[in-house]
């Protein structure tokens, strides 16, 4: 059964949340602040974290970054904050998707379940499952990914996002077309594609030997209006 680890300060918000989820079929285990769903989460290890950012001992980001140092697990942050440095502050936690309050039980539930479906990877066929130019190399097999040889971190979203891009490299792919092969039909902003993206291309910059700068690039590019195009690296 797919455990839930559910992290609110408020008892009402988590009595929602486990009744919701249980009559869903998950199983849960709840916690009232960062510092004891951070011992919740090393004992029962949930295969996702629905995390409240405003909490008292340890806040939300701290506990996103904690868990982000040991694990991949889907973190979904939710929230009454509106403001936008707050959410860029969530994803840059390792957060990947949020939702804010008051919570529709039925969009927290599709927002859950898209997180585990990619989360879940799917077989891989190894006949097509390498991608490697001058600089980058991604083994989809594994899911690993080198620049220059050194292996980097990167979130599972941002995985996804890399993976589609080197797929098509050299082809424009539009916002609409990311968000919906990397959250599913269900989301309709285009932000978590702009912040995942925006991340991704910090953990993939290398040093160019073409500059006459020493300023780091991105082989990511802006299609101004319309999305984002990985190009192709050469010597």
């Amino acid at each position: 059964m797919t455990t839930l680890l559910l992290v609110d300060d408020e008892p009402a918000v988590l009595d929602f949340m486990t009744a919701l989820f249980t009559d869903a079929g998950f199983s849960t285990v709840s916690a009232p602040d960062g510092i004891v769903a951070l011992k919740e989460f090393y004992v029962h290890q949930p295969d996702l974290a629905i995390v409240d950012l405003i909490m008292p001992n340890m806040n939300g980001f701290e506990l996103c970054k904690r868990i982000r140092e040991v694990s991949h697990v889907p973190l979904i942050i939710l929230t009454g904050l509106e403001k936008t440095e707050e959410k860029v502050q969530a994803f840059n936690c390792g957060a990947d998707d949020y939702v804010t309050k008051p919570v529709n039980g039925r969009e927290l539930i599709a927002r859950v379940e898209a997180c585990l479906r990619r989360s879940n990877w799917p077989a891989v066929d190894t006949a097509a499952s390498l991608y490697s130019d001058s600089v980058l190399t991604v083994n989809h097999g594994r899911r690993e990914v080198h620049i220059h040889g050194k292996a980097i971190e990167i979130t599972p979203i941002e995985y996804s996002l890399l993976w589609l891009l080197v797929s098509k490299q050299g082809e424009a792919l539009s916002l609409d077309y990311l968000l919906t092969n990397v959250w599913g039909k269900e989301y309709d902003t285009f932000d978590l594609v702009k912040w995942h993206i925006s991340n991704l291309r910090k953990k993939i910059s290398f040093k160019s030997n073409h500059e006459l700068t020493s300023k780091s690039v991105s082989p990511i590019s802006t299609v101004r209006g319309y999305g984002y195009r990985y190009e192709k690296q050469s010597d």
